[in-house]
Order: C-alpha cells, then structure tokens, then sequence
C-alpha cells in the first residue's frame, strides 16, 4: 500500500471512530436509582413547632411520596397560633355511641376534599439519616428507624432550617390512598397502642411543654357507632371521646380525633360542645401489607372563646405501637 493510501485508511478509521464516539455519547443512559428512606416510598408525618419560648407555634400534618430518581412531593395541612381561625364539623354524625350524638368536630379546614398546600424537592439518604431539601431553600432531617423490617419504616425529627422541633412519621410501600375501616380500627386492641406527645399550653399565662410518652392514650375502650362511620367513648370523668374521617367521603388515610369534658358543655347550657374542645387531626401508619398500627397526628386545638393565645392546646403526637 503506497504512503497516501495508509494515511486515506488512517483518517477513515478515525473518522470512524469518531462518529462511534458521538452515537455512544447520545445514546440514552439508565439513570441511576436513589435509595428510597429504608425502602419506602410513603409515608405520614406530622411535623412542626412546639416551643414554649413562642405563641406562634405552627403544625403541618403531610403525606411524603419519596421516588427512586431523588425526587420527593408533600401535600399539607398546616395551623399555626397566628392565624386564630375556628373549629369545622366532619358531617360525622356519632349516633348511637357511648358519648353524646353530636356532629364530630375537627381542626379548621380538615375536612377539605384534598390538601391544600404542597411542595416538591429532592432528598438523599446518608446511613440513617434522610436529608430533604424542598424547592425555596428550606431543608430538613430525620432519623430513619424500621420498626417491622421490609414493611414499615419510622422517621424521628432531627432537624431543620425553618422552624420545626419535633416531628413524627411513618412509612411503607401501601398507598397513601389505602385506609383502614373503621370497623377494622375498632378490631384492633387499643392497650397495645402507646401515646407520645409534645403539647404546647400554659398555666396561670405562663407557656410550658407537657411531654408524655410510653403510656395508653386516655380512651381504650372504643365502639364503632354512628352506622359505621365512627369510634366513640366515654371516660368516667366523664369525657366524651370521637374518631372518625374529617368528612363522609375520605379515600385517603385521613381520621380526626376529637373530645371533651361533658361537665364543660353542661356549664354551657349545651349538648354538643362548642367552646374550645380538643381537635386532633390525624394519618394512619399502615405498614406494606395495610395492617394498621396507629396515627401520626397534630393538636390545633385553639381558643375560640377568649382573644390571645393562653386558652390554646397545640403539638404533636403519636398513638402507635412503636411509640418510644
């Protein structure tokens, strides 16, 4: 082969190479996956300030969806003691029940259809810690626990950027649209669930921080009543005490706790008390297989007979098996 003819063979085969080169550059690339929190992808989380320092302590009650490309969406709830707004009622009639036949109350605006806030960002996932970093620079952090291995996940707060002291959540690969019954709830042994919380009140004026956890919460023995639609009991005090979903339509893991000394609404001259009753909030904690183990929920329970802050009850709790 003469001298020109090598160098034509030369400069073929690296043009060659070269447009091998480009296809393989522009060729679509398997993007890599993200670890999901111990492997789950949904979860309930009440999160928010509990301060005893302040009187704008704020809760968010949220659903996270966490997916495999490092990205994460959160639909919300959210109160806090700046904004003095009422009570709303479900249209949860508790006929028939151990306490008295009243249309169950909740927080201000839980019984929408949806949520009403969102946010969307990125996380990542270092040991046992889930960093989530929200579009609009705010970031936060939990401890990652997994209390039934391969099927629930628990998150601890940590910490954040924007205010928040405590927090609770729960997740599994059951959709956040999966619910249990309240037949199923009333089903369930109510001794084996644990109360923790951080609840904001005062006494005499002065703020403090009630915290409890390890014990029952305070009603155990619940009937399902209100043809099916809520669980009720009443306490020797006596207390009047409600479960059920913010609204007759819920399909989603939405319940409401909702109670009352009866002594408060008789000093009222009422039935069915209307003055500042305790509104619970709450989302369920079902693991892989939609077996039931508690609620995630938020006090919002604010002053609506009497202006400033010192007659409010806000916070966070949890009603579950693996309250610690």
């Amino acid at each position: 082969m003469t001298r020109n003819g090598r160098v034509r063979l030369a400069v073929a085969f690296a043009a060659m190479a070269a447009v091998a080169i480009s296809l393989i550059s522009f060729a679509p690339q398997a993007s890599a996956s993200v670890s999901l929190p111990a492997g789950m992808a949904n979860y309930t989380v009440a999160v928010g300030r509990v301060d005893a320092k302040v009187r704008t302590n704020w809760q968010r009650l949220a659903t996270y969806r966490f997916a495999d490309d490092g990205t994460v969406t959160e639909e919300h709830w959210h109160w806090t003691q700046s904004r003095r707004v009422k009570r709303s009622y479900t249209g949860v009639q508790a006929t028939k029940c151990p306490a008295r036949d009243c249309n169950i109350q909740t927080a201000n605006g839980f019984q929408s259809k949806s949520a009403p806030k969102s946010l969307s960002g990125t996380f990542q996932v270092s040991d046992d810690v889930v960093r989530i970093e929200w579009d609009g620079d705010q970031w936060e952090e939990w401890k990652i626990s997994t209390p039934i291995e391969g099927k629930l996940a628990r998150l601890a707060f940590h910490r954040s950027n924007f205010g928040a002291t405590h927090g609770f959540g729960y997740g599994s690969q059951a959709d956040l649209t999966d619910r249990a019954s309240m037949s199923e709830l009333a089903a369930v042994d109510h001794t084996e669930l644990k109360h923790r919380f951080h609840f904001w009140k005062t006494d005499n004026g002065k703020p403090y921080v009630d915290v409890g956890f390890g014990s029952k919460f305070w009603m155990t023995d619940w009937e399902l009543c209100g043809g099916g639609k809520c669980l009720s009991g009443e306490s020797s005090t006596p207390t009047e005490y409600y479960v059920a979903a913010p609204n007759s339509s819920t399909v989603d893991r939405r319940d409401t706790l909702w109670h009352w000394q009866r002594g408060l609404a008789d000093g009222r001259g009422e039935y069915c008390y209307t003055g500042n009753s305790h509104v619970k909030p709450m989302m369920q904690i079902l693991d892989s297989d939609g077996g039931f183990h508690g609620w995630v929920g938020i006090e919002a329970s604010l002053s609506q007979t009497s202006p400033g802050t010192d007659s409010d009850d806000v916070g966070l709790f949890e009603i579950s098996r693996f309250a610690v």
